[in-house]
């Protein structure tokens, strides 16, 4: 099998040709002839589902047509690798890219496609002096803005004159320019993410109403989970009042499957790995069954630590059993109106009095597996009711599969079992903190207002629910503090999670210390930071253990394509088609690098970036192949020695670009023809 549209190649996905296919897949009567048929699809759908203009609730702003437009246009962008910029590229499972984020996004969109758990972006607020891309002129055309944005010098540079645009609020289309700027961008990052995914996107006030609106109109809203405040000081010089706060949405991509996940959000209380840990040390000093012995210990320990220690506040975790370290706590139904059954005491043989709320627990089976379990303790006859033990952690020797569900924090069970707790929507952390840190650690304030890392890194961790493999994205990566989080959260914690980041090439200004240190953009401060965490982790783990093998991270920079575009709306003559399809003679350009083609097709066919590439001597020729060996790449040279141990390999499929074939079609056909025979597919660009 052979495939040879070259045009394809140097193409992103065209995301409205993908939903038109998708539609027809679901509602196949609604289209005649390839086109939409709008009646058919009002009958299928049924009259009432259908607006037909009138007043209705929407988000709308000039612009917005355009918007879908730039959306909808496929990229013809790549992302070249900066093995010079990377630290550890071979093996690092980290990615920075330097580039325009729409089109980054764009490229990205066939890789990474539906594998995205968590997306985290603190795009500009807006303010009036923030630059980014728009379009400043609403006469200016789709093919104007995309030509500007799209106009990549060969080396991948993407500054323009007036690539960056100050939105002042002067404006008259003020707000338009931003939401337009957003809309594409968060319709993207929709696709990218998992259907258990979360989103998380930094505001203040200058665009919170709209931004709630138009994550409405992308995600649904339906899928909107709580819109965090985070406190970040007073400001003293305020004139009325201090507004020291700013804003997070957080939106599902699926509510539903969140549900269906039964997913539930915690993270420990500060100070109980601390008593965790003491547990421990006195289980070791006591011996294992000696609980009174390790429970007078436990309590002497919490007398010694100071007022302001965490763990002191959780001093009421004072008892000791075979199950682990517990408190007292409530055993009726939070908020009231909960069952009521007869729960026999032990001694009286009578039944035990019901708290006023009535049990926690919605079955008698299930308080009689706890009771059983040693959880529920009775106190001196039935006229109280029993306590239930509430624990920290329990001994996980003593818990088997059948009850491992009973120290989970079910809908039903109202304590705080594993000393876990729900993050409040109001989240406290002075905004200097971050400043000294980042200060500190690049040697200089090069930065403004960066954002505080190891709160991100407490809300990955809670959002991610436990996936400690899961990838993060950061598409406006500013300076890096995503990145820091995720790198510092895998060293502290452990775990594998994954991040890409992806920062604008925006230039420091000339007068700035950022500059004058030798930073001419954003993009490379951002590299400098990842690069400086990446030493302090190795540096840290020598003294306990090896740095993992995997520790850096890959940088691309957003260029273009590596390949020939095909231009058929300029032919009109024989002579023209015929200059047209000798300039295709081979689909790569002029000194473009192997390596350079090689990410470009990862990408294209579905791979992603950190996706481990092995390099094969076959036959004398090289050969790439990924996947374990499942598909090979051949785009340095080729001869026909290469053939069979090729085929060999049992790949699924080849992939070949034309010029390797140096004009020789018995040598493409001869292959073509093997790969046939074997069930191969073979690819020719």
């Amino acid at each position: 099998m052979t495939d040879q549209n070259n045009s394809s190649i140097a193409n992103s996905p065209d995301i409205a040709a993908d939903r038109r296919q998708q539609l027809a897949a679901l509602i196949p009567e609604a289209f005649s002839e390839g086109q939409l048929d709008v009646a058919a699809l009002r009958r299928a759908l049924g009259g009432e589902a259908m607006i037909e203009g009138g007043e209705r609730y929407a988000l709308t702003w000039a612009g917005k047509g355009n918007a879908y437009k730039v959306l909808q246009s496929p990229s013809t962008a790549t992302l070249r690798p900066q093995r010079d910029l990377s630290v550890n590229f071979d093996d690092a499972q980290h990615v920075f890219i330097e580039g325009e984020n729409l089109e980054v996004l764009k490229v990205l969109q066939k890789a990474y496609f539906g594998k995205v758990k968590l997306i985290y972006i603190d795009p500009p607020y807006n303010t009036g002096s923030d630059s980014f891309i728009y379009p400043d002129r609403f006469q200016e055309s789709k093919e104007d803005y995309l030509r500007r944005i799209n106009d990549l010098a060969d080396d991948g540079t993407l500054m323009r004159e007036g690539f960056f645009r100050k939105n002042n609020k002067e404006n008259g289309h003020y707000h338009s320019n931003w939401l337009s700027m957003m809309l594409p961008r968060l319709y993207i990052a929709r696709n990218l993410l998992r259907e258990d995914g979360v989103i998380l996107v930094s505001i203040d006030d200058n665009e919170a109403a709209n931004l709630k609106l138009l994550m409405d109109e992308v995600f649904g809203a339906e899928n909107l989970i709580a819109q965090l405040v985070w406190e970040k000081g007073r400001k003293n010089d305020a004139k009325l009042f201090s507004v020291g706060h700013e804003y997070m949405l957080v939106y599902a991509r699926s509510m539903t499957k969140l549900r269906d996940n039964k997913t539930i959000w915690r993270e420990p209380k500060p100070g109980a790995k601390e008593i965790v840990e003491k547990w421990r040390e006195l289980k070791i000093q006591h011996g294992q069954t000696k609980f009174a012995a390790q429970q007078d210990g436990l309590r002497e320990w919490y007398k010694t630590l100071p007022e302001s220690h965490p763990s002191k506040r959780l001093s009421r975790y004072k008892n000791i059993d075979k199950l682990g370290v517990w408190r007292d706590d409530n055993i009726s139904w939070p908020g009231g109106d909960g069952p009521r059954y007869d729960v026999i005491h032990p001694i009286t043989k009578q039944p035990c009095a019901v708290p006023e709320r009535g049990w926690v627990y919605s079955k008698l089976e299930k308080m009689q597996q706890m009771i059983e379990l040693g959880v529920v303790e009775f106190r001196t006859d039935h006229t109280e009711p029993p306590i239930r033990k509430s624990y920290i952690i329990p001994l996980p020797d003593s818990i088997d599969e059948d009850n491992a569900d009973v120290f989970s924090d079910d809908d039903e069970d109202g304590g705080d079992d594993l000393a876990q707790q729900v993050i409040g929507s109001v989240l406290y952390k002075q905004s200097q903190v971050s400043v000294k840190y980042l200060r500190k650690l690049l040697d200089g304030k090069l930065f403004n207002n960066p954002k505080d890392h190891e709160v991100l890194a407490r809300l990955i961790r809670y959002c991610m629910d436990d996936d400690e493999n899961g990838l993060v994205v950061d598409f406006f990566a500013g300076s890096a503090s995503t990145v820091e989080a995720v790198l510092s959260l895998n060293a502290k914690e452990g775990g594998n999670r994954r991040v890409l980041a992806v920062q604008l090439p925006e230039p420091c200004e000339e007068t700035s210390a950022a500059f004058k240190a030798g930073y001419e953009t954003i993009a490379a401060i951002s590299r400098e930071r990842i690069r400086r965490v990446v030493e302090q982790i190795r540096d840290k783990a020598d003294l306990v253990s090896p740095a993992p093998a995997n520790l850096g991270f890959k940088s691309f920079l957003l260029t273009p394509s590596n390949f020939k575009q095909w231009r058929g709306d300029g032919i009109d003559t024989p002579e023209q088609l015929a200059e047209q399809i000798q300039m295709f003679a081979k689909s790569e350009k002029d000194g473009a690098e192997v390596e350079h083609m090689l990410y470009e097709l990862l990408l294209k066919f579905g791979q992603e970036l950190t996706t481990p590439v092995e390099t094969l001597d076959v036959a004398g020729g090289k050969v790439f192949a990924i996947n374990q060996r499942k598909m090979l790449f051949v785009l340095d040279t080729f001869t026909e020695a290469m053939i069979q141990p090729m085929v060999d390999m049992k790949p699924r499929e080849i992939i070949v670009i034309d010029g390797v074939f140096l004009d020789s079609d018995p040598l493409k056909s001869n292959l073509d023809l093997q790969c046939r025979d074997a069930g191969i597919k073979f690819t020719c660009l």
